[in-house]
């Protein structure tokens, strides 16, 4: 029996070194065949188990790509999505096939990725409220710490919102506040000491570097939800840039 990753990209490419270090038997699927693994054009996938969606979440054929191989791999127990998508899109997916299609965001640090998915719980959602005690077992044996949501929007938001969208907002914060000082000539650094003790006793005032936000997540997820308050976060962003410049 075999897992398949759809998309060898990062994602998809530690999600592939995670199942393979615990003795799972993969095979990675990709548009671009020197990242394929296990497989090419003619090979005859027998027996496919689990099917992991780790291509690129703003596709505007995702749910076409996704649908398409659950098609082709007959006797799938179930699909997970792991990639960052529009919140729907995974219950688009289920309402094309019988087959159980969960989501199930990834979390970490893109330079020490590996290691971030094995510390992180991995929180798995299903619309459907009977999933099969097996596929649970199976997928709590893949992922080791598992918790499970009670719907897919719900894991959907959590990772644009909770994840990826806050981290920018707290970034923009910082941006705000170094703007200021250096407006008013003051150290960023020595200003924001007042706030140590206060999150060491509360937890509820970080100090962010002021960095201006780039990268394939922060940004690009604001595309995938429809909020203006939300889109204050890359107005400031790129003020800041012009700021610095």
């Amino acid at each position: 029996m075999s897992d398949i990753v759809l998309g060898m990209g990062e994602v998809g490419e530690t999600l592939f070194g995670l199942l393979n270090e615990r003795n799972f038997d993969c095979i990675g699927i990709d548009v671009d065949s020197s990242k394929c693994k296990n497989y090419s054009e003619d090979t005859m996938i027998e027996r496919p188990e689990y099917l992991h969606v780790c291509i690129p979440g703003e596709l505007t054929d995702f749910v076409e790509i996704a649908s398409s191989w659950i098609s082709k791999l007959k006797g799938l127990k179930a699909v997970i999505v792991h990639s960052t998508v529009r919140p729907g899109t995974t219950k688009q997916i289920q309402g094309k096939s019988d087959v159980p299609v969960l989501f199930s965001p990834v979390r970490g640090v893109h330079r020490r990725f590996l290691e971030d998915i094995k510390k992180y719980t991995k929180f798995i959602s299903s619309d459907q409220k009977d999933i099969d005690s097996k596929i649970k077992s199976d997928l709590e044996n893949r992922f080791q710490k598992v918790e499970w949501m009670s719907t897919t929007k719900t894991g959907e938001l959590a990772k644009i919102l909770v994840d990826t969208t806050y981290y920018g907002w707290l970034i923009n914060y910082a941006q705000i506040t170094k703007m200021i000082c250096e407006k008013e000539g003051i150290d960023f650094d020595e200003m924001w000491k007042f706030a140590d003790e206060i999150h060491e006793n509360l937890g509820n005032r970080p100090k962010m570097f002021p960095g201006i936000i780039g990268g394939h997540c922060v940004i690009p997820n604001l595309n995938l939800i429809e909020n203006e308050n939300l889109d204050t976060i890359r107005k400031i962003n790129e003020h800041y840039e012009k700021f610095k410049k």
